[in-house]
């Protein structure tokens, strides 16, 4: 008998403790179900954290297009807090372009694509440019492969951390395809391929774009994976009336979704909490980051309003309304995972990797001022062979300095190395001031050949060559008391020798927040290629410097320092040193800029000029700027600070799409007047 009581003791003990180890041990399986919309799917992660806060168990997460980027990255362990960081961090006008980052990029590379608003590459002909997909995704693809660093293998994504599904469609079958298994990278990547933006996965003869074309809210595909409860998130749209379908955009999104209308509403009908966003205002490539700020807002709005709903499901779910699960993740990285994408060691999986994208290019690049009133560049950039070592580019402007010009180079001995041989045939009409005043307006034609071997790398080049320059002039009107006797302008032919060497480490090609960037040039000029005027060769030496340093979080400085002297007292004016304008090189490439004269100075053969901005970034791609410099300037060195030269300035920039947008007001001791000079677009 006392065995018997023993015997019931012991399993009334283990009964209590299974009970208490299994509080829910026949609890509901429950899935998330993420939809696809661009840049309007960040609003999942404000959602995915009320779900989280409510309690809600999550068993699987399945998404279409940016709803498997956002699953995807939740399923290893990304918790909604990582990636609200990760979305507002990003550069995405670099994440979603072919760009190459800028300090990997050869430095010739940089100053050849820099001045063009659009690129556009190209193989055999122009209409292989977009073949596939205007982007080919690279830069993604790194990013997909930086974020799931440690699996990057093939493996079964019901043994992920959450099981994880995403739909893709095979346009070789127009079948939906569902990633179950496979590398995480691949499957995102082949989810968010929007037919005719990004170039199709090619995988296991599959050619696979984004899955909204078919299951943009794939709650079926949760189903089958064995959700008995299914919440879904979804940020599509509604069908657009007529009045809105007006641009290619529009009418492309109202396609895709008319495709898989069938399936989303059937999907819809069986969620059993359906938390639909508005997104009204906002498209799929809304991702400025006022934007994405405003969206993940939305996403936990909208989540709270179905607290109740989310609450109330537990108990279908089988558990307490104070159930709290384990938490999930965070996705924690090892310290040599950092340091490897830091050093960009970490490769683009292979079968997600477009390649490089092809060399030949054709470029255009507008410029919009109140002095030149409008440019227009055109450049076409073609490898000569396949292997790529020789190359030629024909370059076209427009405007009030008009040129052609054609650029031959080759890499005999190494890539990096490069031998170029160039003509340029422009014309040119300016006005020149002097102390203020103008002096004249003159016209003239200029022929330009120059040889050079140079050497790259990413932030240096290095140059050595010559030019030979002719200079006829034209039209020459002077003002009121000058006669023919004061011309100084005459034909001219001239050769030169020059060393250049050239620095560039900027973080950012418009308004950049550190590095520096810096120019050094040495040439010897001539009439005949021995000497000149029968004389000495003439030396002239040119500096420019200038910097980036963030202080604060929006708050950058950035000095400059340029000069240029000229060696001999007797010199033609076609090297005569010239100040003014806001860049080096406004007008004629001897120009030193200064703040406060808006027009091209003659200045004295020994010209320095020093200054400083002080950049306030304001929202996300405004600025307001006060600069300030000082120079000096005279023929003579022991005179060179005899009569000094300030000016001082207040702007306002705006970062376009076109390049800059901006506007500044100055005023200097030589103009003794406000200025006010205003542009748009990058400089050439």
């Amino acid at each position: 008998m006392r065995k018997i009581i023993y015997t019931l003791i012991l399993l009334l003990t283990a009964g209590n403790m299974i009970a208490q180890n299994s509080t829910h041990p026949q609890r509901k399986k429950v899935a998330v179900v993420l939809s696809g919309g661009g840049a309007k799917g960040v609003a999942h992660i404000g959602a995915l954290k009320v779900i989280e806060e409510a309690g809600i168990p999550i068993d699987y997460i399945v998404g279409t297009s940016m709803g498997a980027i956002i699953g995807g990255l939740y399923s290893i362990g990304y918790t909604p807090a990582q990636m609200d960081s990760l979305v507002s961090n990003q550069n995405w006008s670099y994440i979603l372009s072919d760009a190459v980052n800028r300090n990997e990029e050869l430095l010739v590379k940089k100053q050849r694509s820099e001045q063009y608003t659009l690129s556009v590459p190209f193989k055999k002909t122009p209409k292989d440019a977009i073949k596939g997909g205007v982007i080919s995704g690279k830069n993604i693809a790194q990013l997909f492969s930086d974020l799931t660093i440690g699996y990057h293998d093939s493996i079964d994504f019901n043994k992920l951390p959450t099981p994880f599904a995403c739909v893709a469609v095979d346009i070789v079958t127009g079948q939906e395809y569902v990633f179950h298994s496979g590398k995480l990278a691949l499957a995102m990547r082949s989810s968010m391929s929007i037919p005719g933006a990004f170039t199709p996965v090619k995988w296991n003869n599959m050619v696979l774009v984004d899955g909204g074309m078919i299951n943009n809210y794939p709650v079926d595909v949760a189903r089958r994976m064995g959700a008995e409860i299914i919440i879904g998130v979804d940020v599509q749209s509604e069908l657009e009336k007529a009045d809105n379908l007006n641009s290619l955009p529009e009418i492309a999104g109202q396609i895709i979704n008319i495709l898989g209308i069938k399936k989303y509403n059937e999907n819809v009908e069986d969620s059993d909490v359906h938390i639909h966003i508005d997104t009204s205002g906002y498209s799929a490539a809304s991702f400025n980051k006022d934007a994405i700020n405003v969206l993940k807002e939305r996403g936990e709005h909208t989540a709270l309003q179905y607290w109740e709903s989310l609450i109330d499901l537990k108990k279908r779910i089988g558990i307490s309304p104070t159930f709290e699960p384990k938490p999930h993740g965070p996705f924690v990285m090892t310290d040599k995972q950092k340091k490897d994408i830091e050093e960009k060691k970490v490769k683009i999986i292979p079968e997600i990797d477009p390649g490089k994208r092809p060399d030949n290019t054709i470029s255009v690049g507008v410029r919009f001022d109140n002095e030149s009133l409008a440019a227009l560049i055109l450049n076409t950039y073609i490898n000569l062979n396949e292997k790529k070592n020789h190359q030629a580019a024909l370059t076209i402007r427009l405007g009030r300095q008009t040129f052609g010009r054609l650029d031959y180079t080759a890499q005999p001995f190494h890539p990096l190395w490069n031998m170029n041989l160039a003509y340029q045939f422009s014309y040119n009409d300016l006005d020149l001031y002097n102390q203020g005043k103008k002096t004249c307006t003159y016209s003239y034609l200029h022929h330009l050949g120059t040889v050079n071997i140079s050497r790259s790398w990413n932030s240096i080049r290095l140059s050595l060559g010559a030019k030979y320059e002719y200079f006829k002039y034209d039209d020459i009107l002077l003002p009121p008391g000058y006669d023919d006797g004061d011309i100084i302008w005459k034909n001219q032919h001239q050769l030169t020798y020059f060393g250049q060497l050239q620095f560039d480490s900027y973080n950012r090609r418009t308004y950049p927040t550190k590095g520096m960037k810096w120019n050094v040039m040495a040439e010897l000029y001539t009439d005949n290629g021995i000497n000149y005027k029968n004389k000495a060769i003439a030396p002239i030496f040119s500096i420019h410097w200038e910097g980036a340093y963030r202080v604060l979080n929006r708050l950058t400085l950035l000095p400059w320092v340029s000069g240029r002297a000229i060696i001999n007292d007797e010199y033609s004016y076609a090297v005569a040193n010239m100040i003014g304008g806001n860049a080096p090189g406004r007008y004629l490439n001897q120009q030193i800029p200064f703040v406060g004269i808006d027009y091209m100075e003659l200045a004295y053969s020994k010209t320095f000029v020093a200054g400083l901005r002080i950049r306030q970034k304001m929202g996300s791609s405004q600025y307001v700027s006060l600069i300030g410099n000082f120079g000096v300037n005279n023929d003579e060195w022991n005179q060179l600070f005899k009569d000094t030269i300030w000016g001082c300035g207040v702007s306002y920039g705006y970062d376009t799409f076109l390049g800059p947008l901006e506007a500044t007001f100055s005023y200097s001791n030589v103009t003794k007047g406000v200025g006010a000079y205003i542009s748009l677009g990058y400089t050439f």
